[in-house]
């Protein structure tokens, strides 16, 4: 019956969602699906696409690699489709692109807004900040081409380009269009990869539909397997810097995801620092840096047509060397919260002061209700005594934490583990528990999702479970007395963990017992006289909506 329904309706759009609707099974659904991080009713979800925001309708709308068929990777993909006015809580629509057959998928791509019409794909009847353009890559066994699909009702349904492809790089590795408009030259700027050749294409257009090379990016930081998803942002300088007073307000950032070949295993986004004139992009020095320190933030992706040029960005919140074992159902794949990104000048040492990309969490707190909060004041923490909440009485799953630490290093013995540990404790199976903290000697904070029951992610070797990223003091109190700051948005089975007003980031899926939600915090330390916490703060939250 599937294979039938699926050659009646897979040339007409809406095979999708019909089979999505088959498949989904509410009486067997997982309870830990996150509560402000997107996820699709049912099927299998990975790379964001087509982000772009409806200044018309005040609306964000993200598009998505997706197979409503099963819930792993397969083809065929379509372009799922989600919307949100706030970009905390996320209404599904019918999926939005739909391959030319069932063996080819929609493969990544981006939107556009058209304002002027560029592309002679509207009228004067379609409002210009409706105006919107996809620019994807039609995946075949024989080839990956850039199709162009315009819609007329404000990214809803599309309708594809009649003189496909827009751009055929006699490939079967060329793929990921991302563009943008550049406004100094006042054209259209594409990044796609020749993924197997380490190569990033930068072309140019006037209409969105006759591309120019004009450039490449070539074997450039981590290479892995593949080049996956670039992109071009013009990202704002904020703060104190010798660019700002010298009235350089902007840097070029370009992103770029491999996989498989992270250093921490599996996959990554990485990114790079420089100038762009509208041909070229040049880094201004030749290291990569890492977007996140954790093992499940892939594939980023920048929204378009944002107030105020905002560079505001979304990724898949998981890894592809785990991603297909997770233990959720009936769906599989979970975007991360959406970022705003800004440059600013960090040092990562002494003697060093560079141009570092800060995230900042998106989230709409209007649109979630408050359970549950506890505050205290400046604790110093001793090796034999511990802080300890109890928050099981309002536990849905969403726990928002943030403190700062102060770290005493004359007291630190050299031989010593000195750690902070921040213990997140399971509210219905306490030997259950998620650990994050810092220690002194190794001068980095760490993450630990291992200690769980549930066998089939215990049981797989690619599944790390503990992490770790360096960070410098946030501030110095004196020669050796430094202060840290984190802020951690925990949603039933992802952590976003802020360092330091997010110069340092860490993103990682975690699985307690389906329903297990953290009900109580501990904090301690394994030396005395080392730390105080201060500024402490943890709220319990659940989404007005749903409750």
């Amino acid at each position: 019956m599937i294979v039938s329904l699926k050659k009646l309706l897979v040339g007409c759009g809406v095979f999708g969602s019909v089979l999505g609707a088959m498949y989904y099974d509410a009486s067997a659904e997982s309870v830990s699906r996150p509560l402000v991080h997107y996820t699709p009713k049912a099927g299998w979800m990975n790379d964001p696409n087509g982000l772009f925001y409806d200044r018309s309708e005040s609306t964000w709308h993200i598009y998505y690699q997706y197979n409503p068929n099963d819930t792993v990777w397969g083809s065929p993909l379509y372009w799922g489709h989600a919307s949100s006015k706030d970009l905390t809580t996320w209404t599904e629509h019918a999926d939005a692109l739909s391959p030319s057959s069932n063996d080819s998928s929609v493969f990544s791509g981006c939107v556009v807004v058209d304002r002027n019409n560029t592309s002679g794909f509207f009228n004067d009847s379609i409002n210009p900040e409706q105006r919107v353009v996809a620019l994807y890559t039609e995946h075949s066994p024989v080839s990956q081409r850039q199709f162009a699909a315009y819609s007329l009702d404000g990214g809803y349904t599309f309708e594809k380009y009649e003189h496909n492809p827009v751009l055929d790089g006699n490939s079967t590795q060329f793929r990921d269009p991302k563009v943008i408009w550049h406004e100094e030259t006042e054209k259209w700027v594409m990044t796609a990869t020749r993924s197997h050749e380490y190569a990033v294409q930068i072309f140019s257009s006037s209409d969105l539909k006759s591309w120019e090379l004009e450039s490449n990016f070539t074997r450039h930081g981590f290479l892995g397997y593949q080049y996956e998803c670039p992109g071009l942002a013009k990202v704002p300088i904020v703060g104190n810097s010798s660019l700002v007073s010298s009235g350089v307000t902007h840097k070029w950032v370009m992103f770029l995801s491999i996989n498989p070949g992270s250093p921490m295993g599996g996959s990554l986004t990485q990114y790079f620092v420089g100038d762009f004139d509208g041909k070229v992009f040049t880094p201004d020095t030749a290291e990569t840096r890492l977007l996140d320190y954790g093992k499940d933030y892939y594939a980023l992706q920048t929204f378009s047509a944002t107030e105020n040029d905002d560079v505001l960005g979304l990724a898949w919140a998981s890894n592809w060397d785990y991603a297909a074992y997770v233990p959720t159902y009936p769906w599989r794949g979970s975007m991360s919260l959406v970022r705003n990104f800004t440059l600013r000048e960090y040092q990562p040492n002494s003697e060093a002061a560079q141009l570092n990309l800060f995230s900042e969490p998106i989230i709409n707190y209007d649109a979630l209700r408050l359970n549950q909060s506890i505050q205290t004041n400046a604790t110093n923490i001793k090796k034999n005594d511990q802080l300890f909440f109890n928050l099981s009485s309002s536990a849905h799953g969403l726990l928002d934490l943030s403190f700062e630490w102060t770290v005493n290093k004359s007291n630190v013995g050299k031989r010593d583990f000195s750690a902070l540990t921040v213990r997140l404790i399971g509210a219905t199976d306490k030997e259950e528990y998620l650990e994050l903290g810092y220690e002194a000697n190794a001068q980095a904070f760490f993450f630990n999702r291992g200690n769980s029951n549930v066998n089939s992610m215990k049981e797989n070797s690619f599944y790390s479970d503990k992490m770790s990223a360096n960070v410098e003091p946030y501030k110095l109190l004196s020669e050796n007395e430094a202060v840290f700051k984190v802020h951690a948005i925990l949603d039933r089975n992802i952590a976003e963990i802020y360092l330091n007003d997010g110069v340092s980031v860490t993103t990682n899926t975690f699985f307690l017992t389906d329903g297990n939600f953290i009900g109580a915090l501990e904090v301690r330390s394994s030396v005395d006289d080392v730390y105080t916490v201060s500024n402490f703060n943890v709220k319990q939250l659940a989404v007005k909506e749903f409750t």
